[in-house]
């Protein structure tokens, strides 16, 4: 009869266990200075190792010639326990879960084991034991016999009493790392003669998700459909299409292009491609561009190289605010899909509203808005060049903030002070320059400068050489300094520029149909 490849390869010793060395190394050590305890409890998700850990524990307790903390495998107890003909006795609670179970279980713990050491209950799935269950169990593991000892495992340890819990040594099973399961599924390959990718052995251990023993069920479809697994061997196997549709769906959420978005859905549809699933597929999508985003780097986000390329690419499309409301929606929309009878159409509500931003006016909705048309306009976008207007009107009315002048609206000299440094800066500038500036006067005041002398020495600072001028009285004073004309002026070009961009601000986002206005 055909073994499957996760009893196949299920680890026999501790060095064997992959990504849990923070627990064999400690059961290895116990076992080596005879230190073992009388009560374990074991938790973690599923395929994690739990159930393995507690055997290869259970034959390490009985074995006759410990080797470094593992058993031998060789000696008579190990292999008892290999053909379930032992001391060892593994109990599902999932199926055995009355009081009257765990009372028959006391009767039978009292007497001496047959052949071995130790009397071992492996009780897997321990949470789903009833509460007089557990009761009837909590004198035994508080005070077991000396030759019994109890390994219990479990995925839901919240629901174990607190009582049980503080009576055994706790040992957290981590999730296996996604290297770790790739080096394990390739070799496992090597093992059965096949060929497995790079690629197709870390999309098996991602989709896995931490879980050893769904990897290697999955690799052991694979390798029904072929002898060389690839990626597409993978993703078909698995039930899972490329991320393409991913990729452009979310452009579509970057264009607005809401027909485009709409399209793509009613195709996956037509394919079969459950929406709840879709909803899901988007939301880790996103995930990952926020992650990027925020500056995560691949020991996170756990992609392959080219992914990683096409995923930074789209990330430098949105702002962290825009990712951020993209995931907000989706996630109310993937809590709301089951309790309704029509989740394609609620997807398509979803889709519609994250490419018209304009139909949700809350404060999170204007902000990613304003960020987009401020992103547009460092690109170079401006109202002429842009084509298209998807956007329908959405007035956003704002209180007109009054600008802040540059200095008081005075022609008081009082706050200016004389700038002693000024004769020596005059010194520095080139004599078709120092000439006309010889018989000025300058005064500052914060990182303003005016110069007081005749129309021509004005006229010569503040209009054709100002630049020049600003840069030395800047390089002397040793900050950004402005030249002005009078105490109540700015330059008119600095103004000017201000309200340029101002100006443009509005009109791209006119054109994209957001009319702002003033009141």
């Amino acid at each position: 009869m055909y073994l499957a490849l996760y009893r196949k390869y299920r680890p026999r010793t501790f060095d064997d266990v992959i990504s849990q060395d923070h627990i064999t190394t400690t059961l290895k050590n116990q076992l080596r200075n005879g230190q073992s305890s009388h009560a374990y409890l074991f938790t973690g998700s599923r395929g994690t190792g739990k159930t393995t850990c507690a055997k290869i524990l259970a034959k390490a307790l009985n074995c006759a010639d410990l080797r470094d903390g593992n058993p031998c495998l060789e000696c008579e107890s190990c292999k008892n326990i290999d053909n379930d003909f032992s001391d060892v006795t593994e109990i599902d609670a999932a199926s055995n879960n009355g009081v009257d179970y765990v009372r028959d279980l006391k009767e039978d713990a009292v007497y001496a084991p047959m052949s071995g050491k130790y009397k071992v209950y492996i009780i897997d799935e321990v949470h789903m034991l009833s509460p007089a269950a557990f009761n009837a169990l909590l004198k035994l593991i508080e005070e077991p016999p000396a030759h019994v000892v109890f390994i219990l495992a479990t995925t839901e340890v919240h629901k174990i009493p607190a009582t049980i819990i503080s009576r055994c040594q706790r040992f957290e099973f981590r999730r296996i790392d996604i290297e770790d399961s790739k080096k394990r599924l390739l070799w496992v390959a090597e093992q059965e003669g096949r060929q497995l990718s790079d690629d197709a052995a870390f999309l098996i251990s991602k989709i896995s998700e931490g879980g050893m023993r769904d990897a290697l069920s999955l690799l052991d479809q694979c390798l029904s459909v072929t002898d060389s697994v690839t990626v597409d061997t993978v993703r078909e196997c698995a039930g899972i299409s490329g991320s393409d549709h991913l990729f452009n769906m979310a452009d579509c959420v970057y264009a607005s292009d809401t027909a485009g978005i709409l399209k793509i859905l009613d195709e996956l549809i037509d394919r079969s491609k459950d929406v709840t699933r879709l909803c899901e597929e988007l939301i880790s999508h996103f995930r990952i561009l926020m992650l990027l985003k925020a500056g995560a780097d691949n020991s996170v986000v756990k992609l392959t190289a080219d992914d990683l390329t096409r995923y930074r690419e789209q990330a430098d499309k949105f702002t962290l605010s825009q990712i951020m409301r993209y995931i907000s929606i989706l996630s109310e929309t993937f809590t709301s899909m089951g309790r309704v009878r029509t989740p394609a159409m609620l997807l398509e509500m979803c889709l519609i509203k994250l490419c018209t931003p304009s139909l949700d006016a809350d404060d999170k909705a204007l902000t990613a808005r304003v960020e987009k048309l401020e992103q547009m306009l460092a690109n170079g976008v401006t109202p002429e060049n842009y084509a298209g207007h998807t956007e329908t009107t959405h007035t956003v009315k704002t209180e007109e903030k009054q600008p802040i002048p540059d200095l008081p609206e005075t022609d008081d000299l009082s706050d200016f002070k004389q700038l002693d440094i000024w004769t020596d800066i005059i010194e520095n500038l080139p004599d078709s320059i120092k000439f006309g500036l010889m018989r000025s006067k300058a005064l500052i005041k914060d990182n303003f400068v005016l110069i007081q002398g005749s129309a021509l020495a004005v006229e010569m600072a503040i209009k054709e050489n100002r630049e020049l001028i600003e840069s030395e009285l800047s390089k002397a004073i040793g900050r950004k300094i402005r030249l002005i004309s009078s105490p109540n002026s700015v330059l008119t070009e600095e103004k000017e520029e201000k309200q340029d961009k101002v100006k443009q601000f509005l009109d791209l986002a006119e054109s994209l149909g957001i009319n702002i206005k003033r009141q």
